[in-house]
């Protein structure tokens, strides 16, 4: 079918000679409905359906009637096997049942429990310990009874000073205290004038800056802490542990190996089907400065006029690069993919483009007098690649090497990240190329 870059029903693929194309599919938005990632048309039934495999019939499904993707369903998400540890800071005498209560509570959780019983408080290097203690926990739960705790010689208690040292820390605190204090006394054992003032001034301290639960029996407290750690771990979720060979420790390993360096050049997702969504019309849309480099870039334009012809009224500078329709380049682009798949000729396509950008230009004129440029530039030579470029925030990059079919390759999605990210470097090659078009006297303004 001509204008399709794609085999049409029954064409046999040329790596597996004996199997023909039933269907082909797209699903999602991309760089639009019925565009490829370099904004090339595909079709108004057309969707990518998965990456680096031929294309398979899609089957309805029988409650919606909308298309099931055919092959195995893919498997949920892996259980978290993440185990969270939890430092419970508390006094002990006048706590002992209610914290082996609680601590006994989170092992059948499975939560990992630790405190003072894992060591003499008044031991020489007694603090050190329990400072690593907590630096290793996820979660301090703090409880406070009818005493303001053990000294150890100074003048806080071992109680304060975890609490203030797990707040130093940032550590998700949980602070459950005792409604009625002078419950917990008993015949052998009272609180001095001077344990309880400090016990008064250390509460008013922590209420002034946490949320606290008051709590009167065991089996309340027990009870109300597990509950609000499941609450802790939804809403401000920490690293936990997992065993060395546990699927998230690889995991792990691998986002530190793979994706952590990735993520600090810039490259916030990887499309694997070249498929940008939302994300790129929002960005072109509120961009000051935008610059596009495709191979073709009509459907692209055609797509995103809306957000196009909304920057260049608010003022944006638009510059679009784009190859010299009777170039070398084309010629070996088309006769590369023509080997593969019929298609109308992309120099067609691009001698498209200036016609297109000459009607966002008016209509951006129309809504604004302030409107910003447009101006279009040919170049000789390029990876047959689409790059597009918002500001220095966002950016989106797609490789492809004839023949290639575009909706298989792989995307980048680019942040801002400095001077050293990917967004700093596709400027500098997009700026460069622009000077060498330039000088050339291949830059035209759009009016």
């Amino acid at each position: 079918m001509p204008g399709s870059r794609f085999r049409r029903r029954g064409q046999q693929d040329p790596a597996e000679p004996g199997r023909s194309v039933e269907r082909v599919e797209v699903q999602g938005g991309g760089v639009g409905a019925g565009a490829d990632v370099a904004g090339n048309a595909i079709g108004p039934s057309s969707s990518v359906t998965n990456n680096f495999n031929y294309y398979r019939a899609a089957e309805s499904d029988p409650r919606t009637g909308a298309p099931v993707p055919a092959g195995p369903v893919p498997a949920g998400p892996a259980p978290d096997e993440r185990r969270y540890q939890v430092f419970v800071s508390s006094t002990s005498l006048d706590l002992k049942q209610h914290r082996e209560a609680v601590i006994d509570e989170l092992v059948k959780e499975g939560y990992i429990p630790s405190g003072m019983e894992l060591f003499d408080a008044r031991s020489e290097g007694a603090w050190e310990v329990v400072e690593r203690v907590i630096s290793d926990c996820d979660y301090l739960v703090l409880i406070l009874g009818a005493r303001y705790g053990d000294t150890g010689g100074g003048s806080v208690s071992f109680t304060e000073r975890e609490y203030d040292f797990a707040r130093s820390l940032g550590k998700p605190i949980l602070v459950f205290v005792h409604a009625n204090p002078v419950e917990l006394h008993t015949d052998s054992w009272q609180p001095t004038p001077e344990d309880t003032g400090r016990l008064a001034v250390f509460r008013e301290k922590v209420r002034s800056e946490r949320v606290w639960k008051p709590w009167s029996s065991t089996a309340e407290l027990r009870n109300d802490v597990t509950r609000s750690l499941r609450l802790a771990v939804r809403h401000s979720p920490q690293p936990g542990w997992v065993k060395g060979d546990s699927t998230a420790h690889t995991s792990s390993a691998e986002w530190q190996h793979l994706v952590v360096p990735g993520t600090r050049i810039g490259v916030a997702r990887i499309s694997v089907d070249g498929q940008a969504g939302n994300a790129l019309s929002e960005n072109l849309g509120t961009a000051s400065s935008i610059g596009i480099m495709s191979t073709s870039g009509k459907r692209l334009i055609e797509i995103q006029t809306p957000y196009l012809t909304r920057a260049l009224a608010a003022g944006a500078r638009i510059r679009v690069l784009v190859p010299t329709p009777d170039g070398e380049f084309l010629a070996d682009v088309d006769e590369s993919e023509s080997l593969w798949d019929q298609r109308t000729p992309i120099a067609a396509e691009v001698r498209e483009v200036e016609a297109r950008l000459r009607a966002i230009v008016r209509e951006a004129g129309s809504r604004s007098a302030t409107a910003g440029s447009v101006e279009i530039g040919f170049f000789t030579t390029h990876l047959r690649s689409t790059m597009i470029l918002c500001d220095r925030t966002w950016g989106w990059v797609t490789l492809t090497l004839p023949p290639a079919r575009a909706p298989e390759t792989p995307s980048l999605e680019l942040r801002g990240v400095g001077e050293f990210g990917l967004i700093d470097a596709c400027w500098k090659h997009f700026d460069r190329t622009w000077a060498i078009v330039e000088q050339r006297g291949e830059v035209r303004t759009i009016s």
